[in-house]
This record gives structure tokens, sequence and C-alpha cells, in this order.
């Protein structure tokens, strides 16, 4: 079966596993969670505004949102991330880092105020029509790891894996397609790096590194985003009562190039300099959910909110590769494998959302979201292959997960200052930790008809990164902040 690297930036504390080339509870997370983006404002108040509204980034957690705007809305946003992860393994330190430019946000609304019966307090005040673009994930990440070893060898496992398979010498193939799970092994052989003891043809060892004291690294770059096409509707009834709609458009772009290496840096080990294994991922792909929503304001300080998200449907595309280069006796030899791909459709779990927000007067707002959504409901399907085994660790490893969202702004004449925390729970076990925490700060200016908004975005995850096996190596331990700046500028008419 195909398999994908299963390294992926995590928003849990959990292990980050490397299993070449496989979709898996991994994949089917990845595409499933959502980060804090958008809009200036909505990051800066941490994204609750599931009872607020009145945002281009709300009318994707919301579509209720749509029915607050008062007057027809444009806006952009752009945005600047710097991601930094710090790395421990074994008793060795070491850092990285990424910087990437984008446009987080853009949209508009157009408002349809209604004017036959709009005396009457329960009358359909407007409707309103808008299309946005928003960005939901970021997968830009550069992550170094390295130590010495003098315990094991990734070649290790791939020895490990030829003895389990039993296949002789003779029939291990000269050419590798990715998805068999004995190719890193098979290249491993037709690199000298393993070798047959004497008079066997399936008893296999390591042919050079008799003893271990081997410098290790792991260089790491993934690219790539999802963002959103969201066409909504809604409207506002008496000016209490707002409902909307959104069908939306997701789309993906997921590479990675990760490259493991093993070096002898101290010249201490004979017929052996190095090696270095390079693996290439990328995916693609386009989906589509619809979003039903509601607020209500019983009265003029008081709002709830309540969303109900569709499963996203994607259809994924993956092409990828690995190149084994090995320099042994004093030679460099090559070894690749053909060009894979694979297609194959991922249905993310629904999500619930239920959102409260006080408003005092026209000086400032505490808003609240909680974010109810079931990561073990994700599955993996394709015509290809039945995906039960994956779809079944999918059920038993993942579970459902609680998220939380709370945000402030406080007015002064046309300036706003804002404030923003969001928590996710862990996907593996339900738990709410400081593990995955999301801090923002901002400012906004608001004039009759502009408005600009400026917010600085820390995001920290602490996770677990597998280095290889952890039968013969420990985990990585990881510390991931994001640092963004977001700015919006936007017109009303």
């Amino acid at each position: 079966m195909v398999r994908v690297l299963r390294i992926v930036f995590m928003a849990i504390s959990v292990a980050v596993s490397v299993s070449v080339f496989a979709q898996n509870e991994i994949d089917a997370l990845r595409y499933s969670q959502n980060d804090v983006l958008g809009t200036a404002r909505y990051s800066a108040m941490g994204g609750a505004f599931g009872a607020l509204g009145g945002d281009m980034a709300a009318m994707s957690v919301n579509p209720a949102g749509i029915g607050v705007f008062t007057k027809s809305t444009g806006s952009v946003t752009v945005g600047i991330l710097s991601a930094a992860t710090d790395a421990s393994f074994m008793n060795s330190s070491s850092s990285d880092s990424k910087v990437n430019f984008n446009i987080s946000n853009a949209g508009f609304v157009a408002r349809f105020k209604r004017r036959r019966g709009e005396e009457k307090q329960w009358a359909w005040k407007a409707f309103h029509l808008g299309v946005s673009y928003n960005r939901t994930a970021n997968f830009h990440r550069r992550t170094s790891i390295g130590a010495v070893n003098t315990t094991s060898s990734v070649v290790d496992s791939w020895v490990d894996q030829l003895n389990r398979d039993g296949i002789a010498y003779t029939d291990i193939p000269s050419e590798f397609v990715p998805g068999d799970p004995s190719t890193p092994a098979y290249m491993g052989w037709q690199t000298f790096l393993i070798d047959t003891t004497p008079g066997s043809t399936t008893n296999y060892l390591r042919n050079v590194m008799p003893n271990y004291g081997q410098t290790q690294q792991v260089r790491e770059l993934t690219t790539g985003s999802m963002g959103e096409v969201a066409l909504s509707f809604g409207g506002n009834f008496g000016n209490a009562l707002y409902i909307g709609t959104t069908i939306g458009i997701p789309r993906l772009k997921y590479e990675l190039e990760r490259n493991y290496s093993e070096t002898d840096a101290q010249d201490t080990i004979a017929d052996f300099g190095s090696f270095a294994k390079t693996d290439y991922l990328q995916a693609t792909g386009t989906g589509f959910n619809i979003k039903f929503g509601m607020i209500y304001r019983p009265v003029e300080w008081f709002r709830v909110g309540a969303a109900i998200h569709s499963p996203t449907w994607f259809g994924i595309d993956e092409s990828f590769s690995s190149v084994l280069t090995a320099n042994v006796f004093s030679t460099q030899y090559n070894q690749e494998t053909l060009k894979g791909a694979f297609n194959y459709s991922l249905q993310t779990p629904f999500r619930a959302i239920g959102s409260l927000a006080f408003v005092i007067g026209k000086i400032g707002l505490i808003s609240a979201d909680y974010e109810y959504v079931n990561y073990s409901l994700a599955r993996l399907r394709s015509r290809n292959y039945s995906f039960n085994a994956e779809n079944t660790s999918v059920q038993n490893q993942l579970n459902w997960a609680g998220n939380i969202r709370v945000g402030t702004e406080w007015r002064i004449k046309s300036l706003s200052v804002r404030g923003g925390f969001a928590m996710n729970a862990d996907p593996y076990t339900s738990k709410l930790n400081f593990d995955n925490t999301r801090y923002s700060l901002g400012l906004g200016l608001r004039l009759k008809s502009f408005f600009v908004d400026l917010t600085y975005n820390l995001h920290r995850v602490i996770g677990n990164y597998e280095v290889y096996d952890i039968q013969y190596v420990p985990l990585a331990e990881t510390v991931t902040l994001d640092h963004s700046i977001i700015s919006t500028v936007g017109f009303r008419f």
C-alpha cells in the first residue's frame, strides 16, 4: 500500500510518527484541523466570533455572521508568519525556522436593505450575499534534529525488516516502487549498507558500522496551506435573529522534503563515510462542505450563536519518491524509487459550535466559542484500496475534542484594543492542556467608511517527533512557536 510520510506539524502533545508513505490517522488529522487565521480582528480576538459576526472570516465559522453587517463591506488581509521549531534529541538541542508571506483573507459582502415593511419590529431588515477566501491552516515549517547515537542506526530497522520478510537477496528487486514497506531496506541492500552472513541468503546484518557513534541528522521542510472559498448568504430578522448558510470550497496543498542522514564525523568507523535518504511528498486536494448558523440577540447586551459544519469531502492527489545515497568502501552508491502516485478521498469530521457574547454598550465586548469535533469520524476511501485497517486506526486512536476560543475588544472612540486566547484539546485523549495554545493582541481603527486592523498572534505547540522506530531510538521533543503579524484594510459603503 502506498505510504505517506507521517511527518506532520501536530497541534497536540503526542508523538509525530515518521512512517514512510501511508494514508492514515495522521493525514486525516492534518487536514481536519483548522487554525485561527483570517482577518486581523478575528485573529486578535482568538477566533471567538460565533456570536458576533460582522467580520469577513466569521462567515467560515458561523454563517449567520453575514447578517450582522450593517453596510456593504470589502476587505483584504495579509500576514507574515515566522515559524520556529526547537528540538531536543538524545541530550542535543537544535533549532530552525521558516518565514512565509500570505494572504489570510479577502472578501466582499453586499447588503440589500429591505424597505417594504421595515417599520415592523419583526420583519426582515436586510439580506446579504458574500464571497470570501479564508486561510484555514499553515503547513510552513522547517525542522532540524541531530545528535550522536552510540546505540543504534536506522539501518538496524531495515535489517530487521528483511529478516522478518525472509526474502532471499537474489529476489530483492533493483527497481523500487514507493508503497512497499521493505523499500528502504531494499535500497539499503543495493547501496551496500546491508549484507548477509556468510553462506546464508536470508540472514541479514549491517555491512558497515560494526560500532556506533555516528551523527544522525534530520532536516525537514514542509510548505503549503489550506484555504477555503466561502459563498455565503443570510439575513437579519427584526435586528434580533440572524441566520445564514455558507457553501465552502476548500483547497489544500502540502509538500514535504525530509532528509535523514548518518555520518561518521569523527572518522572512527572503518569503510563507512555517510549515507542520506531523502523523501519527497506532494499532496493537493479540493473539497466541498456546507455550514448553517444562527445568532440570536434577546437583549442589547447579550448574544448567543450556534453553527454546524458538515464534513468536508476532499479528493486528494499525492505524488512521492525517495533517494538514498551511501558513501561506503570509498565509493558512492545511489538508489532511487520510481515516481509514485495515488488518489484517494478523505471525509473530515463534522463540527458543532456554540457561542456567547456580552456587549457592553459601545465600549467593549467579551465573547467565547466552544467547538466540538470528533476526529474519529474521519474516513479515508479509494476505489483501489479498502482502507479498512487505516479507518480502524482512525476510530481507535483518534477521539473527540472540545476547542475553546475567547476574545475581548474595548473601544476608545474610533480606536479598538483587542485580545484573545484559544486552546485545542488533544484529539487522541480529549484532554485540554496548554500544549496547543494561541495568544493574540491587536489594534483597530474604525472610521465611517474605512477601517484598518493590526494583530500579533503567537501559536505555541509542544509535541514529539519520531526520528525513526522508537524501538531503537527515543522520541525527539519539540516546541514550535508561530509568530505572525496580520493586517486588514477594508471599506464600507
